[in-house]
């Protein structure tokens, strides 16, 4: 913009005297350069390679601003003398955007960026395509910008969650281990203190009384719980028997 403000002062625009196309030359150096105000081109380099407004493009629109000019891009500089109406059965050129008859703008352009579950919408709006495509794209890098740092706002996040989630695994693995660990101290205890008082001569269950000599020879007597049994008999013969305390008889055998 600076550079292209010192070639509109310095007089490096020329207009056409005559011509029917909005166009002008501007001198940089030792160079000449042609540009064409109705399709915003300019015949540079740098316009070539970036296709964006250079230096020489926005001198000319300041020096045409300047001249009260701006106003009048469908028209030409130099309008010629009125000629008489011809018949024709041409049927009348349709009107550029800039003079239909609506209440938005003539031109608009809607652009939908998606990151995961992010949605951003930029409208632009201008008075013609030709000023809107100029418009978007020296809006283009902006956009990316944005895409960019919204894609990097989604990474972030998603990171943070897994972060968040294998933090809480961890905690879960850590309250499990230390579980299982009480349990095992547990048992090793138990088993410790079960080892010590066997080997410290724990208690020993009583022992029995002695028993009573038996008399092998004797039928009433029960080698079994060496008591006396009584003799039993029925039609077909005798015995002898005591009974249990769970009520039933013990014949000694």
């Amino acid at each position: 913009m600076r550079q292209g403000l010192e070639l509109a002062q310095r007089g490096a625009v020329t207009l056409p005297d005559d011509s029917e196309q909005l166009s002008a030359t501007v001198r940089s150096g030792s160079n000449l350069y042609q540009i064409d105000m109705k399709l915003l081109t300019c015949t540079c380099l740098d316009y070539q390679k970036h296709l964006q407004a250079c230096k020489h493009l926005l001198a000319t629109e300041v020096y045409i601003g300047a001249l009260g000019l701006s106003g009048l891009a469908e028209e030409p500089l130099n309008p010629p003398a009125p000629e008489p109406a011809l018949n024709t059965s041409l049927p009348p050129a349709a009107p550029c955007t800039a003079t239909w008859p609506i209440s938005e703008a003539p031109a608009s352009l809607n652009i939908k960026l998606r990151v995961g579950n992010m949605e951003l919408m930029y409208t632009m709006r201008d008075v013609d395509d030709l000023k809107l495509q100029r418009r978007a794209t020296l809006a283009l890098p902006w956009l990316q910008d944005i895409l960019h740092g919204c894609e990097a706002n989604l990474a972030a996040r998603q990171q943070e969650a897994e972060r968040t989630r294998q933090q809480a695994e961890d905690e879960r693995k850590v309250q499990a281990r230390s579980l299982e660990e009480q349990i095992a101290a547990a048992v090793a205890a138990a088993l410790k203190a079960q080892a010590e008082a066997s080997t410290n001569g724990a208690r020993k269950p009583p022992t029995p009384p002695a028993l009573e000599p038996t008399n092998d020879t004797d039928p009433s007597w029960c080698p079994i719980h060496r008591c006396k049994m009584e003799r039993r008999q029925n039609e077909r013969g005798s015995w002898y028997s005591h009974r249990l305390q769970s009520g039933t008889y013990c014949k000694g055998e």
